[in-house]
């Protein structure tokens, strides 16, 4: 599977709005596994709604790790015009889980 590593707008976005990135320190979009992801303690794991079509039906597995929220993937992919929700959004949502 792949993630989202440090060296993307994603990441950027994430730390702008409080959050730390647990694949911080791998390259930009890195190979991964739910083992490497269940070593790495993450507190909440985000699921974008695309590239990848993640739904509800992946919360199931993920949250066996942490808890899991499908996110719409506008707020970690797009920039531009977009950028100021997604900083309001996902600040809000990464203050649930600090």
């Amino acid at each position: 599977m792949m993630g989202l590593g440090g060296q993307s707008y994603g990441n950027s976005l994430i730390e702008a709005c409080g959050g730390r990135n647990v694949l911080c320190a791998r390259p930009r979009y890195p190979e991964t596994s739910l083992d490497e992801i269940r070593s790495l303690a993450p507190r909440l794991i985000l699921l974008p709604d695309e590239p990848f079509p993640f739904d509800e039906s992946h919360t199931r597995v993920y949250s066996e790790i942490a808890p899991a929220r499908v996110i719409d993937g506008k707020l970690l992919w797009w920039y531009g015009a977009r950028m100021p929700a997604a900083i309001r959004e996902l600040s809000v949502l990464l203050g649930e889980y600090r």
